[in-house]
């Protein structure tokens, strides 16, 4: 499962006026060589040496390979033109707070991209936070050559306990009265055709090597690359050195929202991350005009970065708090979590009922537990109460369409409405809960639809249907399972504290199935 953290759209200070996304900057365009083999293969890059017997050529990943003539077909120059990325890396260097599913500040993040004059470039990383009784220091730097094409990374994280619960949450950029539970250095360098694995961890060194071509590279250079030149890298194989594994991945850079901000409606730049089956990874970034990211995620829900300064990104540690990125029903039965900066969650609702609202398209996003259906109706049955209510209630919509599905392992019979002019859409979904049942009514304008149907697939995917799991599922740096040998934390992640009970709204939000 994916969670997926909330963004406070009061942190966005974003240009007045509806913005468009982040520019894409011209690509410059770069002409490279072809060596065509009598094998039928082709080498892409630039010719360094033209002998009478003997040709060499630097293929796009910086590595140099040296050919006999007699395997020399053709040699074409400048036969081939390609974007250089190059254009689009520029130096950043900017520093977050961290923040749990809670929104609680628990770390800092310091952020940069440094060039050279030979134009090769390194995507730097560099962040602490405490989970539980464990602090997390991670450090993570990818090289890459001109092209974009990855050279090498560096990945360090060290796992430690306070000795005194007090200095979990002091400033100690060293922890050194910490006590070490793990750590371990995972290098990789291509060389060719081949990437060069190293580990050293308590247990000593371990080296192995792993398949890798010219479109490989790393996730961290991968999202500035997507990030700066609003391109799409992938998908590809990317070496993840968290996980130290291989992995099919897609960036796309080129995604674009619009949301309220200090009641403006603003359109920004979103960076997505996602797997070889379509699926979201769990990490993404929202950029404004400037390319200046606005909220990012680390580790879905359990790690989310506000942009900061500085002189304050650690002091903010302990202190600074955004809204969660959950919310629970007042009883804290079932919950939410919020998809996107676009949407902001409904005060004064009564138990049984959440609600998220998304100002800008005017959408909004209802789950209420039905109340007044006998303990052993069936779920059909249900369907039909819940279709005849719908109706009332919105006497211009129209149920279409009516099908089975699932939602988080459960059978739900889901439903389609919409307006004789299809100006408005909507979806309910009836689903079995505790003996009874919920409904979750996902509604917007059909112009919109399109947009937000990838949030009301994330409510679907995310949504909580038990006390137990409106604690935060571990992603990222907390997830239990890892490819190294790394215990999992120990302490509690961060608990949503159900929404305060309110009592009877203005109107009365409660659902009553017209008998």
């Amino acid at each position: 499962m994916i969670l997926l953290p909330t963004l406070t759209v009061a942190f966005l200070q974003l240009p007045q006026g509806d913005v468009a996304p982040s520019p894409t900057p011209s690509a410059a365009v770069v002409a490279l060589d072809v060596l065509a083999l009598k094998n039928g293969d082709e080498l892409v890059g630039r010719i360094t040496a033209e002998l009478d017997g003997y040709v060499e050529i630097e293929v796009e990943d910086g590595a140099t390979i040296g050919v006999s003539r007699a395997m020399v077909r053709e040699v074409r120059r400048a036969a081939k033109s390609a974007p250089s990325r190059a254009s689009a890396v520029l130096p950043e260097d900017t520093w977050f707070v961290l923040h749990d599913a809670d929104g609680a500040s628990v770390g800092w993040l310091h952020a940069s991209v440094t060039t050279l004059q030979d134009g090769t470039f390194s995507v730097n990383e560099e962040y602490e936070f405490v989970n539980g009784t464990r602090r997390y220091q991670v450090t993570i730097r990818c090289t890459a050559a001109a092209s974009g094409s990855g050279l090498r990374c560096y990945f360090r994280e060290r796992v430690s306990v306070p000795r005194l619960s007090r200095q979990l949450a002091a400033v100690d950029p060293l922890a050194s009265a910490d006590r070490v539970e793990d750590e371990r250095i995972v290098e990789a360098v291509a060389r060719g055709d081949v990437l060069e694995i190293s580990r050293l961890d308590g247990r000593g060194r371990a080296t192995r090597r792993l398949p890798w071509s010219p479109d490989a590279t790393f996730p961290l250079l991968a999202r500035a690359l997507a990030r700066q030149s609003g391109e799409c890298i992938g998908p590809t194989t990317m070496f993840d050195p968290r996980h130290e594994e291989l992995a099919i991945r897609k960036v796309d850079g080129g995604g674009a929202r619009r949301l309220m901000v200090n009641g403006v409606r603003q359109r920004v730049g979103e960076v997505s991350v996602t797997a070889a089956d379509g699926s979201a990874v769990g990490v993404r970034e929202w950029v404004d005009a400037s390319n200046r990211v606005l909220r990012r995620e680390l580790a879905g829900p359990a790690l989310v970065a506000v942009p900061s300064t500085a002189d304050s990104a650690r002091a903010a540690v302990g202190v600074r708090s955004i809204e969660s990125a959950v919310v629970a029903e007042a009883d804290g039965r079932f919950g939410l979590w919020v998809p996107s900066p676009a949407w902001r969650t409904a005060s004064a609702l009564p138990p049984g009922h959440l609600a998220l609202g998304c100002d800008v398209y005017a959408a909004d996003v209802r789950l209420s537990l039905l109340e007044h259906l006998e303990a052993d109706t069936q779920l059909q049955t249900a369907a039909d109460a819940v279709g005849n209510w719908f109706s009332l209630l919105h006497p211009e919509l129209e149920v279409h369409a009516r099908f089975g599905a699932s939602v988080r392992g459960r059978e739900v019979v889901r439903m389609e409405a919409s307006d004789a002019r299809n100006t408005t859409r909507a979806t309910l979904d009836v689903i079995p809960h505790e003996g009874a049942f919920l409904v979750l009514i996902c509604r917007a304008p059909a112009s919109a639809w399109d947009e937000l149907s990838q949030d009301f697939a994330f409510v679907r995917r995310t949504l909580e249907l038990d006390r137990a799991s409106l604690t935060p599922e571990p992603t990222g740096p907390l997830r239990e399972e890892r490819a190294g040998r790394l215990r999992p934390p120990a302490g509690p992640l961060p608990t949503p504290s159900p929404a305060r009970r309110v009592g009877p709204a203005e109107a009365d939000l409660r659902v009553r199935i017209p008998r």
